[in-house]
């Protein structure tokens, strides 16, 4: 009987032991993660900030061309609005301020509003 009982102390050594081995393992996996995600975040972090750039880049290089034809359009938009029954007239107007408010949002995200806008 006392073989018995110590092959179940035993037994239940070792099944702690390996509970114990295997949590420690998880630890050491769960570290190995967050140090790796946290390379990946500053790694898309620092991609994030190069296209923004890029995009601020952009927007700056084509927002002239983008005012040229706006100034160039408005006077033909409005010349078509005063021809127009009032609901087609009322619609055209919708949106074209829908159009301009989604340009200043578009702005304002790039960090390129104009001042005074």
């Amino acid at each position: 009987m006392a073989d018995v009982t110590k092959t179940l102390k035993d037994a239940a050594y070792i099944a702690v032991g390996f509970g114990v081995i295997g949590f420690q393992k998880a630890q050491v996996r769960r570290q190995e993660l967050r140090k790796d995600l946290a390379g990946r975040r500053q790694d898309l972090t620092t991609q994030v900030e190069e296209y923004g750039a890029l995009l601020r880049e952009l927007a700056g290089r084509v927002d002239p061309v983008v005012k040229e034809l706006e100034q160039r359009l408005e006077p033909v938009l409005d010349d078509l609005e005063t021809r127009l029954p009032d609901q087609a007239k009322e619609l055209v107007q919708q949106a074209r301020q829908a159009a301009k408010d989604a340009q200043q949002q578009l702005r304002t995200r790039l960090g390129t509003t104009p001042a005074g806008a």
